[in-house]
């Protein structure tokens, strides 16, 4: 096997026996099975990965044919049916569900759910990403991990190619189906310890983690350090290791510390640097301590972030610290000082004076006898209309917000503008509420979330009002729902998910079928 590796490549990249698996027989149009294929998305050491249609329920999936080679492995196949069983039991917004795990003439096929969108790796090379952009993505890939990771289950390859982006929709792909394909046993001359019965490499190399490289046992924060090559790879454009060779490559993932990110862009801000190089410490313990800590992470630095695009490379390494003090010393004059100073508040009190609330109603104003020298304050207090209604009540609302976001007296709201609503977000908080039995928060989340329907994906949209339905405690919509949604997809799991949480439902989509179709002209879009 020769050790030079494109620094982009994977274990499928490996020998000519991976070289061979991926050349499949099918074509488009023909039959697998129950499904008819479509068209072919991906290739790899795994086999081929086709978009088909499931004829019998009428649905688009994946279809992943694994190669001969790991076919005639029955020890590998066992090992890889049960794996898909624990997989298939993972319900999360950011997961792609697998399917089934089928044999048809011979070809073992796992089947998934079919995810539409580009993946990140397309983004990256179009770059720069915004610095929200990049939190957002690792915030949604490190909520799905912490899903897996629950359960039990370590993904071992998360890399750009498995995160298909659509979007604010941000999917994993792949979870429990490479992790244990073929012998899981060590060799001493293999360059990890991670290969398969057919001599190729389980993993990327680029995006393995150091315990994982040296063929050690794995954990959860394994996952950790191959998303934060995702990241550091997100906001800089490059891979933080990438040797000429698969040998270079390991060693400097087990050896080197990487440059920081933000010395390669220095658009980046020190939060997402920390995080990231928190992500890619070498001791296992000192990384986040689990998925979910790392989510709370980005989360909060998304709050931070800014929607631009980070500057690429090139430009932001340009300036330095040391040509901002100069500018600031230019005003040492202690006149210039006392200036701005001053003219600041001028321009404070005019706007305090303009906002603050008059004491009481005009009328009053007129009551001193016309002379003089109160004509001026006549003038200036009934010269303009009656204050609106609006502002009357503000005035009298201290503790509301008025207009803008600040409150009466105060100067104009620095604060920046309320993000652009995001159905899908308020969709999968909807369900975090269900599973809790949280009624309220699932009834305002369900519907901030239909306020825009079209943003969701029939699946979605319909499960929207079908918990609806449930947290406002109206049975009947909520069992009709329910059984038009497993009439259609009678293998959805978060239709079971919702069933094992609520027994009503569960007795609702045991019942037989309809005898003729129900309306569904708010669950999938006016069409029949």
């Amino acid at each position: 096997m020769g050790d030079q590796i494109n620094p982009r490549c994977g274990w499928e990249c490996f020998g000519d026996v991976a070289r061979h698996t991926i050349q499949g027989m099918e074509r488009p149009d023909s039959h697998l099975g129950a499904y008819k294929l479509i068209e072919r998305i991906g290739a790899g050491g795994m086999g081929e990965v086709w978009k088909a249609e499931d004829t019998r329920l009428g649905r688009v999936v994946a279809v992943k044919i694994l190669p001969q080679a790991v076919a005639s492995d029955s020890e590998a196949i066992a090992r890889m049916r049960r794996e898909a069983r624990t997989a298939a039991q993972l319900y999360h917004a950011n997961i792609a569900t697998i399917h089934s795990f089928e044999e048809s003439d011979g070809r073992i096929f796992i089947v998934m759910e079919y995810v539409a969108g580009e993946p990140l790796t397309q983004l990256i090379r179009r770059g720069p990403l915004s610095e929200a952009d990049v939190c957002r993505i690792g915030r949604n890939v490190a909520d799905a991990l912490a899903e897996a990771h629950e359960k039990g289950i370590v993904h071992r390859d998360i890399k750009p190619d498995n995160i298909m982006v659509s979007g604010a929709r941000v999917k994993v792909l792949d979870f429990g189906i490479a992790k244990r394909v073929g012998l899981e046993t060590t060799t001493p001359d293999a360059p990890t310890g991670i290969v398969t019965q057919q001599g190729m490499i389980l993993g990327t190399i680029n995006y393995m983690s150091p315990e994982q490289a040296l063929g050690k046992s794995v954990d959860a924060r394994t996952d950790i350090f191959s998303l934060g090559i995702v990241l550091y790879e997100a906001a800089t454009g490059r891979l933080p290791f990438r040797g000429e060779t698969v040998t270079e490559t390991i060693t400097q993932i087990v050896r080197d510390e990487p440059p920081d990110a933000i010395r390669i862009n220095a658009g980046i801000s020190p939060g997402l640097n920390s995080i990231i190089n928190k992500c890619l410490r070498k001791n296992r313990d000192d990384r986040f301590a689990s998925a979910s800590e790392l989510a709370i992470a980005l989360d909060q630095q998304l709050g931070r972030a800014t929607t631009a695009p980070m500057t690429d490379a090139v430009t932001a390494i340009r300036p330095t610290v040391v040509e901002r003090p100069p500018a600031v010393k230019k005003h040492t004059n202690p006149w210039f000082w006392a200036f701005a100073v001053l003219l600041l508040a001028v321009i404070g009190g005019a706007a305090f004076m303009r906002r603050q609330p008059k004491p009481q109603p005009p009328v009053t104003q007129t009551v001193p006898p016309p002379t003089p020298t109160t004509t001026p304050e006549i003038v200036v207090t009934t010269s303009p209309a009656a204050p609106p209604p609006t502002e009357t009540t503000s005035s009298l609302a201290p503790p509301q917000r008025g207009e803008g976001g600040q409150r009466p007296g105060e100067g104009p709201s620095t604060e920046t503008p309320p993000a652009t609503p995001d159905p899908f977000a308020d969709f999968t908080a909807g369900l975090r509420s269900l599973n809790r039995h949280d009624l309220g928060s699932a009834r305002d989340a369900f519907t901030a979330a239909l306020r825009n329907p079209e943003k969701l994906d029939v699946h979605d949209r319909a499960i929207a009002e079908l918990g609806l339905a449930i947290a406002n405690e109206n049975h009947v919509e909520a069992h009709r729902l329910a059984r038009i949604i497993h009439n259609r997809m009678p293998d959805d799991p978060v239709l079971h998910e919702i069933a094992d949480r609520y027994p009503s439902i569960a007795v609702a989509i045991s019942r037989p079928r309809e005898p003729r179709p129900l309306p569904r002209r708010h669950l999938f879009g006016g069409r029949p």
